[in-house]
């Protein structure tokens, strides 16, 4: 008897256990995509931040934030969550497994046709970094000579400002959808490529194709202006936690002085990173990243962050103008940090 109801005893003290460690999982803990790191400092206020892109210079600042704990000093435990290629970073956001992502200021419009699902709360780059770049030596010397080729276009992502820039100079193409690849374009599979000009532009000069045999159409120069990456979250994320969220766009713009201060130390960290990741790293390209993203972040120091009430109005008109959007926002409704 004595023996029957020990092992009674010890069956119950293993549900226990069981139930217990079961039971002490964190709330904040992301269920759908793994972050880098989970603090468990419960004075810090948990952010689950998804860039648009896979590991890589373009995102130094918020590497750097992290990595010098410029996050943790305005009160936040940021979690950087993995990136699914086949699954856009604002589909987390909208699905509330992301409480802050990475996304374009055309693509981020074009979501909130309806109603505003999100909100800017900084605008990271303060310019448009498209290039459409063609090869003269394949009969390409001039915007005119678009006209009817075949342009790679990404299937997602930074699209839409190269659609609204062949529209607005009424350029019709034959868009070949692309992966974020530029074989097509070394291989003459097509014309004309859609390239960044501080990542795919760089992969094609070090693929050995001659500057001096590419015609480069730089949209900034050619008047379509409207800046590309910001930071968003949903209005409701904002109403909630705009201390935060202010927090956050501090210490990334912290994090992005650093890393333009620090350029080899910075460098090391997206390489191993990289690494780490299983990514090909290639030093001189992330450079190259690293220089551009200085130009298009920080064109001067006072603009930092901030989504200039122009570049808002000018890429509204241009979504009411090409894309038959069907209403107006607000600058303030979309930008409420300018309030």
């Amino acid at each position: 008897m004595f023996v029957r109801h020990t092992r009674i005893l010890l069956v119950l003290i293993l549900c226990g256990l069981l139930f217990s460690c079961k039971g002490n999982k964190s709330e904040s803990e992301d269920t759908h995509l793994p972050a880098r790191a989970v603090s468990d400092n419960a004075t810090l206020f948990p952010i689950r931040f998804r860039p648009k892109w896979q590991t890589q210079a373009q995102f130094a600042g918020i590497y750097m934030a992290l990595n010098k704990g410029f996050y943790a000093q305005h009160g936040l435990d940021v979690q950087l969550q993995s990136v699914l290629l086949t699954e856009p970073a604002v589909d987390t956001l909208l699905q509330g497994h992301s409480d802050i992502v990475h996304i374009d200021l055309l693509n981020a419009l074009d979501l909130c046709r309806e109603t505003t699902k999100i909100v800017n709360i900084a605008q990271i780059n303060q310019k448009n970094s498209v290039y459409l770049v063609g090869k003269k030596s394949r009969g390409i010397n001039s915007l005119e000579d678009f006209k009817g080729k075949r342009l790679g276009l990404w299937r997602s992502g930074s699209n839409m400002a190269t659609r609204l820039f062949l529209a607005k100079k009424n350029i019709p193409m034959e868009i070949i959808n692309i992966d974020w690849s530029i074989n097509l374009f070394t291989q003459n599979a097509v014309d004309v490529i859609n390239a960044m000009d501080y990542n795919e532009y760089h992969q094609i000069l070090q693929a050995g194709i001659a500057q001096d045999d590419l015609f480069i159409a730089e949209q900034q120069e050619l008047g379509l202006t409207v800046p590309d990456e910001g930071f968003y979250t949903t209005p409701q994320f904002y109403k909630a936690h705009a201390k935060e969220c202010k927090a956050f766009v501090k210490a990334t713009l912290d994090g992005w002085l650093y890393a333009f201060s620090h350029v080899e130390e910075t460098l090391d960290l997206v390489l191993k990173m990289m690494q780490d990741d299983n990514i090909r790293a290639n030093r001189a390209h992330q450079l190259w990243m690293l220089n551009h993203m200085k130009e298009a972040i920080m064109p001067n120091t006072s603009e930092m962050g901030i989504l200039k009430q122009r570049d808002y109005e000018d890429a509204m008109d241009l979504m009411i103008e090409y894309q038959d959007f069907p209403r107006r926002i607000s600058y303030e409704e979309f930008y409420p940090n300018a309030e």
